[in-house]
């Protein structure tokens, strides 16, 4: 788990994909935390990712968790790594806040705290984010924890995105 000020980041584990495929009851009896209809826009890529995940051992540390806020105990939102660090030392990190807690510094609260757990692995050498080629909400946040936007790269399903990185000092 990965703790910050206001946030309690928890891995998926096994009973967790399973209660979120169960529905928001089952996960919120399960987690002991609120959970709100809409905490996740994403609802689709949880399967593909458990799958993934069951297959390939080492992703276990380096996919998905899920965001709690603490001072409401309440599940708003999840973020995660992309797989494990490559043979570069490079992991890549996503987050989303659901939108009623946007504009708190809560997603710059998530950001930081991945980029922090990520370092303090041995062979992390540099994170990478994207966003959409605007200047926005997630653009900003990424500038504000150190990032720097290095490349424009053309993703087959996003279109034109910015590539972000930070690396280990």
């Amino acid at each position: 788990m990965i703790e910050t000020p206001n946030l309690r980041i928890v891995p998926c584990d096994d009973t967790l994909f399973d209660a979120i495929r169960l529905g928001n009851n089952t996960l919120a009896r399960v987690m002991g935390v609120n959970v709100p209809k809409k905490w996740t826009e994403f609802r689709d890529t949880f399967t593909p990712s458990y799958h993934r995940w069951k297959a390939h051992p080492p992703l276990r540390n380096w996919w998905v968790y899920l965001i709690i806020y603490k001072p409401d105990n309440q599940l708003i939102g999840s973020c995660g790594y992309k797989g494990e660090p490559d043979s570069t030392g490079m992991v890549e990190i996503g987050y989303e806040i659901m939108p009623s807690h946007r504009g708190k510094g809560l997603g710059t609260e998530t950001a930081k705290g991945l980029v922090d757990h990520a370092f303090r692995q041995s062979g992390v050498l540099k994170v990478v984010a994207h966003t959409l080629s605007e200047e926005n909400a997630s653009a900003r946040l990424l500038e504000k924890i150190g990032f720097a936007q290095t490349e424009d790269v053309n993703d087959p399903e996003d279109g034109l995105l910015w590539r972000w990185e930070i690396s280990r000092r």
